[in-house]
């Protein structure tokens, strides 16, 4: 070859990479010899021949193959998968036992965390979210410091005015009407809000388009609304009329069908621009004395809230000074990212998921649960060991590392927890999770956040159960040493520690678990029972949208037989209520203020605990007199309650009669005072009915054909007594069956480690079970020498377990109610009894082998 000139290195160099070696001198050489003679000619052109032939001759049959075989990394693995997976089949029992197990641990978590993710990603679909700030107001009411969503009207409005790093504002009012539709009239709740809606919100548009209400006389519906009202059929363009709580009717077109996503935590249903509220309700955009329930700032690109925060001082004054009554003490502004884990902090919040704490004492239950799996796990993979002892042994004698043995038991354990976790995700998918939706109010989406979260999580959660469940055991048994094993002086498992330690932890584990749900549990009947103060299975409640209504329906009212009593209320007990601030002798708290007609009291059947009730005959009990209950006597200091006075409304009142506590809202709540004032007819907006016994069916079914005389075009709203706590008792009966659900599975993970455990223990100690029955020992001996040690450990977990319960439990329950029940042994005997009863199933049913067993046959077999 000419000194002079050389083919491209990094062609040559292909070349002897891919070649065969018995081709490469003879394509080499061929490629070398083209590439002198051309380089005679144009040495260019030559290096551009060698390196078109290098690659012409890059084909199938040119390139090497390596005859060495699988690399010993790569064998090593899938003989190890191999043995793990034969392994498995001989011993498709405790197989069974230890992916089922681990598998229903993970779809606990698994649902558990996709609800959590979905919880903490509320409105993520939102693109503005970032810029998106929610305005509140910090009031005193009483002695009490709370933050509210309402705000003045002409904040929102004039901050925009006056701040130059906002792009936009959006404010939201929320009023009642009565929407028909040809026949159909139903009772609906309105969103009033601005122009911007569109500009801050990002709802997805299934009709129509963003400019939806620009005109006052659109109306925006959404996906739900639309099928209610129209069915199949399109919505856009339709006319429906509403007509307001104020009597007022007015009729609007549908400009947009608007879908709500899975995640969305505003959940309104018709949108109406703030100019129809204006109109209808007689105010204005500048007016500080009216209130809206929700203010939302929109800043622009690159600017921060602190540029806003200076200018709430100067609205806060003009605000008070508007407003005497209703005085803020301070403004707080949520960014919206913040507000699903933080809405409940806010009174009469309109966008927000709830309290987050739920959330985390069900990832830790299913944490717990997972925990119990893993150890379920462990301790069948230790007491098993002695099964393959000898296995070990034979590979330690002939050469094989503690590294390697430690690879095969991973290796093996990687694949059964990979298959648990994938059974898991479809039990998750196809069990828990369409369980978990049946009983919540609200659909949960299967979802991740994102793909990058589903990832980690699967990934997580494969190697945290590998390192728990696995890890350990391969360790240990990896360190045997082979002589001790050959010559069968190897007595693992025979009365291991650390099996009954891992055992004991699984029962504390349980008890942990079982006990906290029962204590739950047994709180939860204790509310569903509980007292509310006044007798309320006989009662009926009907609201009215005029003084016309209700006049109409009460001389219906008074002409009915089954009817006992009936009275008017503005605000009614369980439905509706509204607080304001007592002032009296330096004293400062809250009350609950229920401006009512003669004889609501007693028809409501609250219990008189001293004094009278309001006598319609008495001139002053319409203006002065007040009822009270025993927690406004208590926050006044009172002995003697009756005649006291104090001030209210700047009217001088006279306490008239003391009612019993009584619960006007759910039980997560605690009872504040609470003040009966006489109010005229006019304000009157419910109408409660106290019926004679036996007859509420009969005369509610009267009272809907009376309303559809007296109202025909309003929908009837009336309600029994016994359901105005219905969403909370809802609530309630879901928490029920949903400790119970875990209590349930938790008893399953137990007993199911147990089993196998008791299981491995009787096959191994078979011969010595069969010596002892041909010396004269029954069933039952045998019995009392296998359970002595399960005896000692369920004593020991109950013992540290259902303390342990309790007090979490206990913990949990005082932060989610005011009241709730002191524990009692109930929970505390039931947990032990379900545990000891489960127990002694699980062992007896592997008692039956025994009894069964031949002896002769038994010891003649090596």
């Amino acid at each position: 070859m000419n000194n002079k000139y050389h083919p491209p290195k990094w062609a040559d160099k292909f070349l002897q990479w891919y070649c065969r070696p018995d081709l490469l001198e003879e394509i080499q050489g061929d490629a070398y010899e083209l590439f002198e003679r051309t380089c005679k000619e144009n040495s260019d052109k030559a290096k551009r021949q060698f390196i078109w032939n290098v690659i012409r001759f890059f084909r199938w049959k040119n390139i090497k193959r390596s005859s060495s075989p699988t690399p010993y990394a790569t064998t090593m693995i899938r003989s190890y998968l191999k043995i793990g997976f034969r392994n498995a089949l001989r011993n498709g029992a405790t197989s069974f036992i230890n992916i089922f197990g681990l598998a229903v641990g993970v779809a606990g978590i698994t649902t558990i965390f996709v609800f959590g993710d979905q919880f903490f990603h509320t409105d993520d679909f939102q693109q503005k979210r970032e810029r998106l700030y929610a305005i509140t107001a910090v009031v005193e009411q009483g002695n009490k410091i709370s933050t509210i969503s309402n705000l003045p009207v002409a904040l929102a409005p004039a901050l925009q005015e006056e701040s130059p790093a906002l792009e936009a504002v959006n404010r939201i009012v929320i009023r009642d009407g009565a929407l028909r539709y040809q026949d159909h009239v139903f009772s609906e709740h309105f969103y009033f809000t601005d122009k911007s809606f569109f500009t801050l919100f990002n709802y997805p548009m299934l009709e129509g388009d963003t400019r939806a209400l620009n005109s006052p006389g659109n109306i925006v519906f959404t996906k739900r609304m639309a099928e209610k009202y129209f069915g199949d059929q399109p919505a856009l363009g339709q006319t429906v009329s509403v007509k307001f709580s104020n009597g007022q009717r007015t009729e609007f077109t549908i400009a947009a069908v608007v879908d709500q996503p899975d995640n969305n935590t505003m959940y309104f249903d018709f949108l109406l621009s703030m100019e129809v509220f204006e109109s209808i309700f007689k105010t204005t955009h500048t007016t500080w004395t009216d209130p809206v329930h929700a203010a939302f700032l929109l800043l622009k690109p690159g600017h921060h809230i602190d540029e806003v925060t200076p200018l709430m001082d100067k609205y806060l004054t003009l605000q008070n000074a508007s407003s005497p009554e209703w005085k803020i003490i301070d403004h707080k502004f949520y960014h919206f990212p913040d507000l699903s884990t933080r809405s409940y902090e806010i009174e009469n919040a309109v966008v927000g998921s709830g309290q987050p704490q739920g959330v985390f004492a069900l990832g830790l239950i299913a944490f717990m649960l997972l925990l119990l799996a893993c150890f379920n796990y462990m301790n069948i993979s230790i007491a098993t060991v002695a099964t393959r002892l000898k296995e070990i042994g034979i590979r330690k004698v002939i050469g094989g590392q503690r590294k390697e043995i430690l690879q095969q038991f991973v290796t093996e354990n990687f694949l059964l927890c990979a298959l648990a976790i994938g059974i898991g995700f479809l039990i998750s998918y196809f069990l828990f999770m369409p369980w978990l939706n049946v009983l919540l109010a609200y659909k949960i989406p299967f979802a991740f956040s994102s793909p990058v979260t589903m990832i980690s999580f699967f990934a997580g959660s494969l190697f945290f159960i590998v390192l728990v469940s696995g890890l350990y055991p391969a360790l240990y048994i990896s360190g045997f040493q082979p002589v001790i094993i050959l010559k069968g002086r190897e007595k693992f498992g025979q009365r291991s520690r650390l099996s009954r330690v891992l055992l004991t932890l699984q029962f504390i584990l349980a008890f942990t678990t079982i006990v906290g749900c029962f204590v739950f549990i047994d709180n939860s009947f204790y509310l569903k029972n509980k007292d509310w103060g006044y007798h309320h299975d006989q009662n009926l409640v009907v609201p009215v949208n005029s003084p016309t209504q209700y006049i109409a329906l009460r001389d219906k009212v008074a002409t009915q037989k089954n009817i006992v009593s009936f009275a008017g209320a503005e605000n009614h007990i369980g439905l509706y209520r509204r607080t304001s601030p007592i002032e009296h002798e330096g004293l400062k708290f809250e009350a609950v203020v229920y401006p009512v007609g003669f004889k609501y009291p007693e028809t409501m059947n609250l219990r008189l605990s001293a004094g009278r009730f309001f006598d319609e005959a008495i001139q002053s009990d319409r203006v002065e007199s007040v009822v009270v209950n025993e927690r406004f006597v208590r926050a006044m200091g009172w002995d003697n309650p009756i005649h006291q006075t104090f001030e209210y409304d700047s009217v001088k009142r006279y306490v008239i009669g003391v009612v019993s506590d009584f619960h006007y809202t759910d039980f997560y709540r605690e009872i504040l005072p609470v003040l009966f004032v006489i109010t005229p007819d006019s304000n009157l907006r419910h109408l409660a009915l106290k019926v004679g016994p036996n007859t509420l069916p009969e005369t509610e079914a009267w009272v809907k054909e009376v309303w559809k005389e007296i109202a025909p075009d309003d929908p009837y709203e009336g309600t029994l007594q016994n359901d105005v706590f219905y969403n909370w008792a809802k609530n309630n009966e879901t928490e029920i069956k949903l400790m119970g659900f875990i209590a349930t599975i938790t008893v399953l993970l137990a007993c199911l480690g147990l089993f196998g455990l008791v299981s491995y223990n009787i096959t191994r100690r078979l011969k010595e079970f069969s010596v002892r029955k041909v010396f004269g020992a029954n069933v039952s001996q045998i019995f009392k020498l296998m359970n002595k040690d399960y005896v000692w450990i369920l004593l020991i977990a109950f013992i540290i377990g259902a303390p342990a319960g309790l007090y979490l439990m206990d913990t949990l329950l005082h932060i989610v109610y005011i009241d709730p029940q002191s524990a009692k042994p109930a929970p505390f005997l039931l947990a032990s009894g379900l545990m000891v009863v489960t127990v002694a199933i699980t062992i007896g049913s592997q008692m039956n082998r025994i009894s069964k067993e031949n002896p002769a046959k038994t010891l003649k077999t090596e």
